[in-house]
């Protein structure tokens, strides 16, 4: 350095963007600043995250920002990627000329839906969107065009721009997807369009394509290479077995993505039809190439037939993940060391698969492998860790706790990556404590800190509260925070926690922020409770901290992070109360509010009265959706809600159409059964694609009207025509099928019925239609998702078929819920005799 203050340091090409604003701040008045702030504007263009400090420090803290409209466009241009940051109030400053003139780099900016709808308004003001090339110019910025505007485009203009869409689709909300795709699908040319259509395959309505999938079929080269779901592939493969029936015989991999909706009987007889290992695995290799994931009945079908097999050992690594994973633990529970090994190594290349499994199937998998792997006794070495890969969280926890401190120390970062559930978060923390680690927490330095990173959310409250607080500033919570939403994000901590544990792990975060950020006051050296940012907010979360807090932002950080707040899973109703009075405050009454207001409102909404809900004006399907989506409603606020919809867009019940049914969402059931008789029953069919997916809190009454559009001639017709097609798309609506229908049900139909919709079914309506024959039919995962009070209702020969699903997981009757069901837990000779001959039972008398 010449003077100590304008070199450039040497490390700045590499400096992270997660530094400290203190350690930047230092050269603020240098040259090295501009390079400083090029460096994190191009981290916030990579899109990554920046400490709120280090934003309003080194990159907001800029006069030329406090007057937005004053902007040139190569300033605007060059900051285009904080626009986000900067919120909505900035950009409600700036002008549909500045807006325009910077379009190209606004397109590739990741705005939200109401930033996005603000800008596309703007932009409207001086661009004609349904001009030709126009809809495509918006890049990112299309998650902001309302669903109408797509209603309102011809096919062409729509084909026209899909390409330039496809990139989006993704980040299009469920509402402006199907409002194309219902709207593209109308036509029946669409057969001809796949390529322009495809990306939007994952959310189009089944009954979309049910009246193409014989051109679909007849046309199989084309239709075998686009990424259809399960329920499409099983429709079309349904029509493909009327039209060629030969081809699963003589060219079965010609199916292409198809192949996911194949049925068993078709897939049993490929199999027979040569049984030579290099067959079957031609067949295992092409079911593995799947789009998508297999369903649950096809995988358990490959599985209890390719088990028979003599070479089922040979052919065990040609499973797959997936498929492998599918075997009941009573299966996997009989493997050689070998068939042990080539299981672990099949879960170890491919984690995600069993990642989704149970807890109780995680465990018993690993406590199986441990067991031949003779690892219970000893150090837990780093060798045997890492030959466990994404199974070595899971081991015993008296295993676990003998893990190699060395290894321990010396490979934090790595260790952080995997899932620890249950009580290995426990043990990770007493490790972290132990003097051959990193000693008590209240000796831990700024560095330990660093190292421990987001297992410090591991400690309990009581530990937590000994870190030293000078160690735990701002930017330390918000790096602290940072890290364990990166982690949360990835493959592996979004399919890792259950829901009590989300609740647990965010109760920590919550304590830590608030304890040290001086809302819980101890004693009087505590520091004045802070006022958030909306950036800090974005950082750390707006649950975190207290409802006081939250009110006391100034007007514009309110405003720009409002949307955050109402999208917030974790904000208690004494939060979002007084949020919403401040809400009231800056904008008025709720009669007041603008559709982008309500859009961002969310689940603040929850908070209203119903008096309050019946004044809302939703005119747009937006804004009908953000408070559509919000499950925890009651009665009454669903009746306001649905009748406020209806006053709004001067519509009566028969002219709801199939996006604003999905953007009702749990408001549908807010609708009288009359209303709902009255329902368009295609449009309501084609929504269930979402639907059917909500934990609806409709009546019974309700349900069987529901389940009346469904089964309408010009919808899916006769219940007893269904499918496994129909019920994978009806979700949750198959519990509202009426009592005859559902006594009546087959396997094929059984095997497409959710779990969700199985545990929705009342008690004494499940005791009196399913069968023990039929309860036999369920998969695990239907059987684990029976209610205890549906169990309540069973006879002893339906609990036994019951039990009989469950029990391949153990050698024995036993129920891993810990339910008393007579049998299942009195495993007696005689009771073990009787489990054995419940087959016959159940096959001679059905109707028992």
């Amino acid at each position: 350095m010449n003077d100590g203050n304008t070199a450039t340091p040497c490390w700045l090409g590499n400096i992270s963007c997660l530094a400290d604003p203190e350690d930047l701040l230092m050269y603020k008045n240098t040259e090295a600043f501009i390079v400083i702030q090029d460096i994190l504007i191009n981290c916030t263009r990579e899109g990554l995250s920046l400490p709120s400090h280090l934003l309003s420090s080194l990159l907001l803290d800029n006069n030329e920002l406090k007057d937005p409209s004053s902007l040139t466009p190569q300033q605007l241009a060059k900051v285009a990627h904080l626009l986000p940051v900067l919120g909505v109030n900035f950009l409600q400053d700036l002008t549909p000329t500045q807006l325009a003139a910077v379009l190209p780099v606004l397109q590739t900016v990741k705005f939200s839906p109401a930033q996005a709808a603000i800008i596309v308004e703007k932009l409207s003001a001086v661009m004609t969107l349904s001009a030709p090339g126009k809809l495509e110019e918006l890049g990112s910025l299309v998650v902001g065009v309302k669903a109408e505007f797509f209603l309102s485009q011809t096919a062409d203009r729509l084909l026209a721009s899909l390409p330039a869409m496809a990139q989006r689709t993704p980040a299009l909300s469920h509402v402006q997807c199907t409002a194309l795709s219902t709207k593209l699908w109308g036509y029946l040319e669409v057969v001809n369009w796949l390529d322009y259509v495809e990306p939007l395959l994952y959310c189009t309505p089944l009954l979309s394509v049910q009246p193409r999938a014989p051109q679909l079929a007849y046309n199989i080269s084309t239709t075998s290479t686009k990424g259809f779901n399960t329920q499409q592939a099983k429709a079309i493969f349904k029509q493909l077995q009327a039209l060629k029936p030969n081809l699963i015989k003589d060219d079965f991999e010609s199916l292409g993505t198809v192949g996911q909706g194949v049925s068993c009987t078709a897939i049993k007889e490929r199999l027979k039809a040569n049984l030579s290992p290099a067959s079957v695995r031609k067949i295992l290799a092409f079911l593995r190439q799947q789009p998508t994931l297999l369903h649950t009945s096809l995988k358990k079908c490959v599985v209890e037939e390719v088990y028979q097999y003599e070479f089922f050992p040979n052919i065990l690594e040609d499973l797959g993940a997936e498929l492998a994973l599918s075997m009941p633990v009573s299966i996997i529970k009989k493997f050689s060391v070998e068939s042990t090994n080539t299981l672990r190594k099949l879960i170890i290349q491919h984690p995600f698969h069993f990642l989704l499994l149970s807890r109780i199937k995680q465990d018993l998998l690993v406590d199986k492998i441990v067991q031949r792997m003779r690892m219970y006794t000893g150090v837990f070495t780093e060798e045997e860790f890492r030959s466990l890969g994404h199974l070595a969280p899971f081991v015993p926890g008296e295993v676990f706790v003998q893990l190699d401190r060395r290894f321990f120390v010396e490979n934090l970062n790595f260790l952080q990556e995997f899932c620890y559930g249950g009580n290995k978060m426990d043990i990770v923390a007493r490790i972290l404590q132990e003097p051959a680690t990193f000693g008590p927490v209240k000796t831990w330095n700024k560095a330990t800190l660093s190292q421990v990173d987001r297992f410090t959310f591991f400690l309990s409250l009581d530990k937590i509260q000994e870190i030293p607080k000078v160690l735990m500033t701002v930017g330390r919570i918000e790096k602290l925070f940072m890290s364990q939403h990166q982690w949360e994000k990835g493959d592996v901590g979004s399919h890792c926690l259950d829901a009590n544990e989300r609740q647990k792990l965010f109760e920590k975060k919550q304590f830590l922020l608030q304890f040290f950020l001086g809302f819980l006051k101890i004693h009087h050296l505590s520091p004045t409770p802070m006022i958030p940012t909306c950036g800090i907010l974005h950082t750390t979360a707006p649950s975190a901290w207290t409802p006081n807090s939250l009110t006391s932002m100034s007007a514009s950080a309110f405003s720009n992070c409002l949307e955050l707040m109402g999208q917030d899973q974790f904000m208690a109703s004494y939060q979002r109360s007084q949020v919403l009075n401040k809400v009231k405050q800056m904008y008025g009454p709720v009669s007041s509010f603008s559709q982008l207001l309500i859009s961002q409102l969310g689940a603040l909404a929850v908070e209203m009265t119903s008096a309050e809900l019946s004044s809302l004006r939703l005119t747009q399907r937006r804004a009908i959706a953000a408070l559509g989506a919000i499950p925890s409603l009651n009665v009454r606020q669903l009746e306001a809600l649905f009748a406020a919809m209806l006053n709004s867009t001067k519509q009566i019940p028969s002219q709801i159409d199939a996006s604003t049914f999905e953007a009702l969402g749990y408001i549908v059931c807010g609708a009288k059964v009359t209303e709902m008789s009255s329902f368009n029953a295609v449009e309501f069919s084609k929504a269930m694609l979402w639907l059917g997916r909500l934990d609806l809190k409709c009546t019974e009454d309700q349900m069987l009207a529901l389940v009346g559009l469904l089964s309408h001639s010009l919808a899916f017709g006769p219940i007893s025509s269904w499918g496994t097609d129909v019920f994978i798309e009806i979700g949750i609506l198959a519990a509202g099928l009426p009592d005859i229908a559902m006594s009546a049900l087959v396997k094929e139909q059984i095997e497409g019925i959710s779990p969700l919709a199985i545990s929705k079914i009342v008690p004494e309506k499940f005791a009196v239609v399913f069968s023990a024959k039929q309860i036999s039919m369920f998969s695990h995962d239907q059987a684990f998702a029976v209610t205890k009070e549906q169990i309540l209702a069973l006879n002893y020969v339906q609990k036994t078929a019951l039990d009989m699903v469950l029990t391949p997981w153990a050698d024995k009757l036993v129920d891993f819920r810990g339910r008393s069901l007579g049998l299942a837990l009195s495993p007696s000779p005689m009771c073990l005799i009787l489990g054995l001959l419940m087959p016959l039972i159940i096959l001679c008398c059905p109707g028992t």
